[in-house]
């Protein structure tokens, strides 16, 4: 099977149809770069139509369907690391079709990103976006299901959590330039706002009756509330008064998020005080944690879906930890077993002993 000539300068494509039948068509050419093209594109749909696929599910296309319908459901943070997924993914083989994405491919892939010397956790994110990408194209049936699990993940060290003293806060609000960056430093350290949530916080979603912040970047289910303490919530009532648009964060022309990162190191860097964006973060779940609250209601103001994402700040409750376990019933029970104890019982010295060992476990 494959391309050939018969009578003439004219190449033939010789196949089995989707149902085993032989074929042999006319290419109507005599190069033979582009009778191999034309054959190539015969066996693709051959095996299209075996997996009962839609036919030309070019990739070019399938990103265009794939980005526009994650950016009415996802974060927009989430569809620019969808799409930096697959730019990397295409340095790894140029890809033509959606078909073209296999497990095999995934894996060079994964090797790829490790030659160029990427995290291990950086690696793990980017598979996981193609994953994701893919089995979305499997539940819109362009792709037959394929085992992309068996592509494994990269071992990860757990991020240490690192966060500002009381005094730090304070501080980096005594060096914040303006009164916007203050309420930047309490979004965060306050109530615990990823970047792209204080860039898409509308004074709409500030609710001073109530007293609190109505957190839902994409309006989804997934929303949330959070108190203000009193100190954010008087910065924001002095900012609302000369607010100049809808937005509560104003602090470049252009409203992309990596731009509150970059002139927050700016400022921090001229102020000279260790910090980064989601530190802040970082410091509103660990005092809370800090001060007993529940992991749980930690969880619930954070916005995490799991709880296992919770749990990094779960080291910083040893003493709750410590009392927990204070708080069982005390026990009378001795040191010898019932067994043990019909041996000893006429040993006045393992009595006392397991009389001992039950007043010390009482203690």
């Amino acid at each position: 099977m494959g391309i050939k000539k018969k009578n003439g300068p004219y190449y033939y494509a010789a196949y089995h149809d989707e149902y085993g039948s032989s074929r042999c068509v006319p290419l109507k050419t005599a190069n033979k770069q582009i009778a191999l093209r034309l054959y190539q594109d015969i066996i693709r749909r051959r095996n299209a139509a075996r997996e009962k696929l839609p036919l030309h599910i070019t990739w070019e296309a399938f990103k265009y369907k794939l980005f526009r319908h994650m950016s009415i459901d996802k974060a927009p943070e989430t569809v620019r690391g969808v799409k930096l997924a697959c730019r990397c993914l295409e340095d790894v083989k140029k890809i033509k079709f959606l078909q073209d994405v296999t497990p095999e491919l995934l894996q060079r892939y994964k090797e790829y990103l490790i030659q160029k010397g990427l995290r291990n956790v950086t690696i793990n994110g980017r598979l996981a976006y193609i994953k994701a990408a893919m089995r979305q194209g499997e539940k819109w049936e362009f792709i037959p299901k394929r085992d992309w699990s068996s592509v494994s993940k990269l071992k990860a060290p757990r991020g240490r959590v690192v966060f500002h003293t009381p005094e730090e806060i304070n501080k980096l609000l005594e060096a914040c330039p303006n009164d916007m960056w203050r309420i930047v430093v309490l979004l965060g350290a306050d109530a615990g706002l990823r970047r792209a949530e204080m860039m898409n916080l509308k004074w709409e979603d500030v609710d001073f009756n109530n007293n609190q912040l109505y957190i839902a970047p994409n309006k989804t289910a997934y929303h949330r509330i959070i108190p203000m303490t009193h100190t954010l919530r008087n910065a924001l009532e002095k900012a609302k008064i000369g607010a100049i648009n809808e937005f509560v964060v104003n602090i470049a022309s252009s409203r992309k998020v990596e731009n509150l990162s970059t002139y927050y190191h700016m400022f921090i860097k001229e102020a000279g005080i260790n910090s980064f964006l989601h530190k802040l973060r970082h410091t509103f779940a660990s005092q809370l944690v800090q001060n007993g609250v529940e992991l749980y209601t930690v969880s619930q103001l954070l916005g995490h879906r799991s709880m296992q994402k919770t749990e990094i700040y779960a080291h910083l409750v040893p003493q709750t930890l410590h009392k927990a376990v204070m708080n069982l019933p005390k026990r009378g029970m001795t040191l010898v077993g019932m067994e043990e104890k019909t041996v000893c019982e006429g040993n006045k010295a393992c009595r006392q002993i397991g009389v001992d060992f039950g007043d010390l476990m009482g203690k």
